[in-house]
């Protein structure tokens, strides 16, 4: 009897150090995961904020044109700057305010729905890693009952 008590013992083991080994081969693979989705999160963050950049700076750029060929307009037609040609100066400067302020705004909304997406993979994967850590302790715990269930029945006999 003692032999069958000391296979099941040996099996037992056994089991709990695969299943050990299982998980955290598992918890490896979602905390990699995790970093690939914030490496993700990153490079998208930058993209965002490249394009906002680059998009800014090309408005920016076409009003000083248009300004500037709107300013020589008027003095080749010896009308001053001021009056209704600076108004039409104004506008312009508020027209280029308005869409810069909405792609700031576009690309903010942008970045939200981003840090969004990441919290929810973090939240994800560390419930995946409390489920398994959960599950590792009752293997264990289970491997341990039964070892020393096993151990019970050798003694007693």
């Amino acid at each position: 009897m003692e032999i069958a008590a000391a296979a099941a013992v040996a099996t037992t083991a056994t089991s709990v150090f695969y299943s050990k080994k299982a998980a955290d081969a598992q918890k490896k693979q979602i905390k990699a995961a995790t970093r690939a989705a914030e490496k993700e999160y990153e490079l998208e963050k930058q993209q965002i904020n490249l394009t906002l950049q680059d998009e800014q700076r090309r408005n920016r750029s076409l009003l000083k044109k248009q300004q500037s060929a709107y300013k020589a307009k008027l003095g080749a037609g010896g009308i001053s700057q001021s009056g209704s040609g600076q108004v039409v100066l104004d506008t312009m400067q508020k027209e280029h305010d308005a869409e810069d302020k909405y792609l700031t705004k576009k690309a903010g909304i942008s970045l939200e729905a981003l840090q969004n997406s990441i919290n929810e993979t973090r939240t994800r994967n560390l419930l995946e890693l409390s489920q398994q850590s959960n599950l590792s302790r009752a293997q264990l715990a289970s491997g341990i009952g039964n070892i020393s269930s096993a151990l019970s029945r050798t003694m007693i006999k």
